[in-house]
């Protein structure tokens, strides 16, 4: 994945939301969640993986638990018949917390495998309008610095006295309301220099860019595009026939 042209991977990525959202059945979703976690796997992208476990656990589990209250079914759960829960809910929410993990861990999939001025180059070899590829690039780049600064922000806090790691969770809250003040202005001051830095550099949202390095697509690239395309196809076919899709009744 990581020797892949930029336009393969995003393309790619692109390729498996769609994947994603040709099913609502968990059986078949699972077959293209176990696809992501394989590219995730050869990609050596489990430590970026392990960073957003929390996110993940409450994406899946706010899903799972959420959707059998607001879907129809004629087969109620022993336990939960009285509120009104069936399996065909509660299968219902199983599939719509696959979809989130697929599109979050292939988002994490592709930013772990393709360096920021990758996405720039390929967004505008794709055709994206210059200024929507350099916000694209801008705001992947921005949330690393946003994450150090923010890290910078807790450590000083805590070396004044500020302990965010104890208490409850109304208690934690009320801590780290003194941290978002700093780092707003820390945004704001970066903001200002980025801004005064284009200006001296003669930037133009509307001009064509020019890059040192010019990625060439190669024989892995339409092999890989080539097997995203046949598979979207049959999943749009499947699709087509109400293959892996769930009668959702609110």
């Amino acid at each position: 994945m990581h020797q892949l042209d930029g336009r393969t991977k995003v393309l790619t990525v692109l390729g498996v939301f769609g994947l994603a959202l040709c099913f609502s059945d968990p059986v078949y979703l699972l077959g293209v969640f176990g696809g992501v976690m394989g590219g995730l796997t050869m990609s050596q992208a489990g430590a970026n993986i392990r960073k957003m476990w929390m996110l993940t656990v409450l994406l899946f589990g706010y899903s799972v638990a959420l959707w059998p209250f607001f879907v129809e079914g004629v087969t109620p759960v022993p336990v939960l018949h009285g509120l009104g829960v069936t399996w065909e809910g509660v299968r219902v929410g199983l599939g719509m917390g696959l979809r989130l993990l697929i599109m979050l861990w292939g988002g994490i999939w592709l930013l772990s495998t393709t360096t920021v001025e990758e996405l720039a180059h390929a967004s505008q070899q794709l055709g994206i309008p210059s200024r929507a590829g350099f916000v694209f690039s801008l705001a992947f780049r921005w949330v690393g610095m946003l994450l150090g600064a923010g890290v910078g922000v807790v450590q000083a806090q805590r070396s004044r006295g500020l302990d965010v790691s104890t208490g409850g969770i109304l208690q934690r809250i009320r801590k780290y309301v003194p941290l978002v003040i700093p780092l707003i202005g820390h945004a704001l001051r970066q903001t200002n220099l980025l801004a005064m830095s284009l200006e001296s550099k003669g930037f133009h949202p509307s001009a064509t860019r020019h890059f040192y390095s010019t990625g060439k697509l190669r024989a892995q690239d339409y092999t890989v595009m080539s097997v995203m395309l046949i598979l979207l196809g049959v999943s749009l076919w499947l699709r087509w026939q109400g293959v892996g899709t769930l009668d959702m009744r609110f």
